[in-house]
Protein backbone atom coordinates (compact mmCIF):
# COMPACT_ATOMS: atom_id res chain seq x y z
CA UNK A 1 0.00 0.00 0.00
CA UNK A 2 1.82 3.15 -0.94
CA UNK A 3 0.91 6.65 0.08
CA UNK A 4 -0.19 9.52 -2.22
CA UNK A 5 2.20 12.65 -1.77
CA UNK A 6 0.23 14.47 -4.01
CA UNK A 7 -2.57 14.50 -1.80
CA UNK A 8 -2.73 16.86 1.67
CA UNK A 9 -2.12 15.19 4.90
CA UNK A 10 -3.28 16.22 8.13
CA UNK A 11 0.47 17.53 8.89
CA UNK A 12 0.58 19.83 5.94
CA UNK A 13 -2.79 21.82 7.13
CA UNK A 14 -1.74 22.47 10.32
CA UNK A 15 1.38 23.65 9.03
CA UNK A 16 -0.65 25.88 6.25
CA UNK A 17 -2.99 26.81 9.64
CA UNK A 18 -0.33 27.98 11.66
CA UNK A 19 1.17 29.47 9.08
CA UNK A 20 -2.40 31.80 8.39
CA UNK A 21 -2.38 32.43 12.37
CA UNK A 22 1.02 33.18 13.68
CA UNK A 23 0.79 36.99 11.06
CA UNK A 24 -2.72 37.35 12.62
CA UNK A 25 -1.14 37.06 15.90
CA UNK A 26 1.81 39.56 15.53
CA UNK A 27 -0.46 41.93 13.91
CA UNK A 28 -3.06 41.71 17.40
CA UNK A 29 0.57 42.01 19.29
CA UNK A 30 1.24 45.17 17.61
CA UNK A 31 -1.97 46.38 18.04
CA UNK A 32 -1.94 45.54 21.91
CA UNK A 33 1.07 46.68 22.80
CA UNK A 34 0.26 50.40 21.03
CA UNK A 35 -2.45 50.39 23.23
CA UNK A 36 -0.92 49.74 26.50
CA UNK A 37 1.69 51.92 25.86
CA UNK A 38 -0.09 54.83 27.13
CA UNK A 39 -0.13 53.55 30.39
CA UNK A 40 3.54 52.76 30.42
CA UNK A 41 4.11 54.61 33.60
CA UNK A 42 2.28 51.71 35.64
CA UNK A 43 4.73 48.92 36.09
CA UNK A 44 1.60 46.53 35.30
CA UNK A 45 1.12 47.74 32.07
CA UNK A 46 5.06 47.36 31.82
CA UNK A 47 5.03 44.03 32.80
CA UNK A 48 2.80 43.01 30.56
CA UNK A 49 3.82 44.48 27.37
CA UNK A 50 7.55 42.83 28.30
CA UNK A 51 5.80 39.16 28.40
CA UNK A 52 4.19 40.34 24.91
CA UNK A 53 7.42 41.58 23.59
CA UNK A 54 8.50 38.20 24.75
CA UNK A 55 5.30 36.35 22.81
CA UNK A 56 6.40 38.56 19.53
CA UNK A 57 10.12 37.59 19.65
CA UNK A 58 9.54 33.82 19.66
CA UNK A 59 6.81 33.98 17.37
CA UNK A 60 9.24 35.04 14.16
CA UNK A 61 11.63 31.56 14.60
CA UNK A 62 8.61 30.00 14.52
CA UNK A 63 7.39 31.23 11.71
CA UNK A 64 10.87 30.27 9.92
CA UNK A 65 10.62 26.79 10.73
CA UNK A 66 7.26 26.49 8.66
CA UNK A 67 7.90 28.33 6.44
CA UNK A 68 11.21 26.13 6.04
CA UNK A 69 8.98 23.20 6.19
CA UNK A 70 6.83 24.46 3.93
CA UNK A 71 9.13 24.53 1.44
CA UNK A 72 10.25 20.73 1.95
CA UNK A 73 6.65 19.60 1.54
CA UNK A 74 6.12 21.74 -1.43
CA UNK A 75 3.87 23.82 0.19
CA UNK A 76 2.74 27.47 -1.21
CA UNK A 77 0.08 29.09 0.27
CA UNK A 78 -1.51 31.05 -3.13
CA UNK A 79 -4.25 33.37 -1.25
CA UNK A 80 -5.59 34.40 2.42
CA UNK A 81 -8.45 36.84 2.27
CA UNK A 82 -10.27 37.79 5.74
CA UNK A 83 -13.72 38.81 5.72
CA UNK A 84 -16.24 39.58 8.69
CA UNK A 85 -17.02 35.98 8.35
CA UNK A 86 -13.65 34.43 8.59
CA UNK A 87 -10.65 33.50 7.18
CA UNK A 88 -10.15 32.28 3.32
CA UNK A 89 -6.87 30.28 2.44
CA UNK A 90 -6.49 28.77 -0.80
CA UNK A 91 -3.51 26.99 -1.34
CA UNK A 92 -0.90 24.32 -3.20
CA UNK A 93 0.47 20.75 -1.66
CA UNK A 94 2.51 19.03 -4.14
CA UNK A 95 0.98 20.71 -7.37
CA UNK A 96 -2.28 20.47 -6.04
CA UNK A 97 -5.35 23.39 -5.04
CA UNK A 98 -7.07 23.77 -2.34
CA UNK A 99 -9.15 25.85 0.42
CA UNK A 100 -9.87 25.97 3.71
CA UNK A 101 -12.25 28.32 5.96
CA UNK A 102 -11.49 29.30 9.20
CA UNK A 103 -14.78 30.95 11.43
CA UNK A 104 -13.87 33.99 13.10
CA UNK A 105 -14.76 32.03 16.44
CA UNK A 106 -12.32 29.33 15.58
CA UNK A 107 -9.39 31.67 14.46
CA UNK A 108 -9.79 33.45 17.73
CA UNK A 109 -9.72 30.04 19.91
CA UNK A 110 -6.46 28.95 18.30
CA UNK A 111 -5.01 31.87 18.66
CA UNK A 112 -5.73 31.92 22.15
CA UNK A 113 -4.38 28.22 21.98
CA UNK A 114 -1.37 29.29 20.73
CA UNK A 115 -0.37 32.02 23.41
CA UNK A 116 -1.42 29.83 25.97
CA UNK A 117 1.02 27.29 24.62
CA UNK A 118 3.72 29.85 24.26
CA UNK A 119 3.45 31.14 27.72
CA UNK A 120 3.90 28.01 28.98
CA UNK A 121 7.31 27.46 26.70
CA UNK A 122 8.50 31.14 28.13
Amino acid sequence: MSVDLRVENEEDVQIIKEFTLLPILLDMLTRDMEELKVNKDKIVYNHVLYYLREVETAIYPQLQSIKSSMKKRDIKVLNTTTNAVGINVEYKVRGYIHHFTMLRSLVKAELMTTLMNMRRAL
